[in-house]
Order: C-alpha cells, then sequence, then structure tokens
C-alpha cells in the first residue's frame, strides 16, 4: 500500500549521517510507517542497519508479518536475552541508534546487558520524516474526515435534550465505526455541555444536555491507521448575544491564523496571530497549543505553538484550534485540519462553522 521502501530508505540516510551502527525501531507508530504493519506495542521491534532491514517479534505475529511486510527479513525471537546476544554478534552492531522518546529505561537496561552494545537515544528521527505526507497519506486522512464530517451530520441531526453527554460520544463512535473508523483518535471523544464546555479536554460524563447550553464536541477516528481530529460547538436553541460574540471571536482567531499559513513559515507565527488577537478580547483565551500536526498519531510534528522552532513544509497536514474558556459559563473551540501548499493550505474539514448551522432547536 504504501512506498515503505522510500522511507527506509530516507531514514537510512539519517542512520549514515548520525554515524551509527544502525536504528532499533520500538514505537508501532513507526513501525507502521516503515512496513504498513501496525501491530501493537508488544509486537516488535524492527532494526535498520546501513545495508539490511529486519523486522524481529515472537510466534504470535509472524504468520501476519510474512502477509504484509515487503523488504524486510523477518527475525523470531522468545523469551531469552541470548536471541539479542547472538543478532548483535551476527552484524557487528555496537552504535546503535534507539528511540529516545519511547525506548524505556528498563528496556535500555535490558538491551545493555544482553548485548553489551552502545545504545544512542534518538529523537524524532522518523517524526521528522513522517511530517511531509504522501498522496496515499493524504487519501486516507481525508477519508478518516470524511467519516468524521459525516457523523457531525448525525449529531445535528439527532442531538436532543436530556442526552447525556456521554450518550452523545457513544452515538459519534458507533457512526463512525459503521462508515468503516478502526476506532477513536483518542480514547474518550469530548461532548462538554453549558458550563462543563469550559474545560478544554472535558471527556463526555453523566450530564444531560439543557436548552441554552453550548456543547463542545472535540472527535476524530482512525481508518487504515492514519487520523482526524475536528471540534465544533453546537448551540441547543438560539444563543445569546455572549454566546455568538465569543463564537465570533474564535471564528475569527481560526480565520487570522488560517491566513498566514503557508510553506516556510515559522509555526508560531500561527499561534501568535491567533493569541494576539483573542489576548484583547478575553481574558479567558486558550493557553494551549494553537494546533498540531495530525497523521498516524493525533498529535505529532510539525508542533504549533508560542515556542515552536519548525517551520511549515508541504506537505504537512495540521489543525489550527483557538478557543476561549470561561470557568462556570463554558467554552468554544473550532478546529479544523489543513494541507500545507506552497503558498497557502487547503482546508480538509468540511463539518459546517457557520453559526446559523450548528443551532439545533
Amino acid at each position: 500500500m504504501f512506498k515503505t521502501d522510500t522511507r527506509v530508505d530516507n531514514l537510512r540516510k539519517k542512520i549514515i549521517e548520525k554515524k551509527l551502527g544502525a536504528f532499533l525501531v520500538s514505537k508501532a507508530e513507526n513501525r507502521f510507517y516503515l512496513t504498513g504493519w501496525l501491530g501493537d506495542r508488544e509486537s516488535g521491534y524492527l532494526l535498520i542497519t546501513p545495508r539490511q532491514n529486519f523486522v524481529i517479534t515472537d510466534s504470535r505475529y509472524t504468520e501476519e508479518v510474512v502477509k504484509s511486510v515487503a523488504g524486510f527479513e523477518l527475525r523470531e525471537y522468545g523469551q531469552d536475552e541470548e536471541f539479542w546476544k547472538k543478532l548483535f554478534r551476527e552484524l557487528a552492531l555496537n552504535k546503535v541508534g534507539v528511540e529516545g522518546l519511547d525506548f524505556s529505561l528498563a528496556e535500555l537496561k535490558r538491551f545493555r546487558k544482553a548485548t553489551r552494545g552502545k545504545f544512542v537515544p534518538q529523537s524524532n528521527l522518523i517524526e521528522e520524516l513522517r511530517t511531509v505526507k504522501d498522496s496515499e497519506e493524504i487519501k486516507l486522512i481525508k477519508k478518516a474526515i470524511s467519516i468524521a464530517d459525516k457523523s457531525f451530520e448525525f449529531v445535528l441531526k439527532n442531538i436532543k435534550l436530556g442526552l447525556r453527554e456521554r450518550e452523545i460520544a457513544w452515538e459519534i463512535e458507533k457512526f463512525m465505526r459503521d462508515l468503516g473508523a478502526s476506532k477513536n483518535a483518542w480514547d474518550n471523544l469530548i461532548v462538554a455541555s453549558g458550563p462543563n464546555s469550559s474545560m478544554a479536554h472535558y471527556p463526555a460524563g453523566d450530564r444531560k444536555i439543557k436548552k441554552g447550553d453550548t456543547i463542545l464536541l472535540d472527535w476524530g477516528c482512525f481508518y487504515k491507521g492514519y487520523c482526524c481530529d475536528i471540534s465544533r460547538v453546537v448551540f441547543l436553541g438560539t444563543p445569546t448575544l455572549k454566546q455568538i460574540e465569543v463564537y465570533n471571536l474564535v471564528l475569527k482567531a481560526q480565520k487570522k491564523a488560517v491566513e498566514r499559513v503557508r510553506a516556510g513559515v515559522k509555526t508560531k507565527v500561527l499561534d501568535k496571530a491567533a493569541r494576539d488577537f483573542l489576548k484583547t478580547k478575553s481574558k479567558y483565551y486558550f493557553t494551549h497549543a494553537v494546533g498540531h500536526g495530525v497523521g498516524i498519531e493525533v498529535h505529532e510534528l510539525p508542533r504549533i505553538n508560542e515556542k515552536a522552532k519548525e517551520k511549515l513544509g508541504v506537505g504537512n497536514i495540521i489543525t489550527i484550534e483557538p478557543g476561549i474558556y470561561e470557568p462556570g459559563w463554558g467554552g468554544v473551540r473550532i478546529e479544523d485540519m489543513y494541507l500545507i501548499e506552497e503558498n497557502s493550505a487547503i482546508e480538509l474539514t468540511k463539518s459546517p462553522k457557520k453559526i446559523t448551522e450548528i443551532i439545533v432547536s
């Protein structure tokens, strides 16, 4: 499905640049990126050397690997550490890079004891490659977004007085799965009603929605290994002047950030554009990052916050999601996904956000 050989070649160039004898991949998402095989956290490792590629796993996964992975030699290991000792000796490995943000201290101690090798933590070696999406990745992310967009249409038609937040979250999840999603983009979808909507990452609870509520929804799904992330609010009944004012401020803040989106721009510029605008309008402006990259993970590079040092590049897919959160009253966040092009950005999400389109009786 994916051009994994190109991805491995790009990683191999980094391995050579870093003067490493090999790179050990432990993170499931990075293993999927390089092989097309997702598995889970316990599925094993990849070992990439300047000349060879290995999938290292146990008997639970070997048949699956044979069927789904090309261009990698399969090595099956058991519970003993002798396997690693023999492999390192066979390949004459000494200086091996590991994923510094994933490889645990316990793993590091175990590998050092077994192999006597030198392990060098590396940060974001593969994640940096993942920031540029190819045509197949863009296609899968668009499909995930279309599923989430349709689920919002479903919510607008079926949300009603008296439903509990968790009931709405469950209906969204079921609807997305019926359309082909494999799972939520994160464990607990956000459905925050009334005063609960001032909590940016509030998980759906038992509160029943009431007339006059602002209902904050933040949801997404996985489709064939790729995900999406969208936020909207719904007003149950005619919104008050304050609800309208806050909503329009957040929408305008998002627009100010999006106007600056193009290849080569520092990501902190986007954060500053939205944040500086809202600072002058409300003391309850967002304190989280204004956005983030999305792909195999719902939060990935590039970072888009006040201190980020990255620049946007062609092929990045990001979110822009400013918000206002007033404790005791409620909150508004509007989040969309964008594909970065040379001189602009394509808005990928289609869920309605005109205030007249998100009012339900």
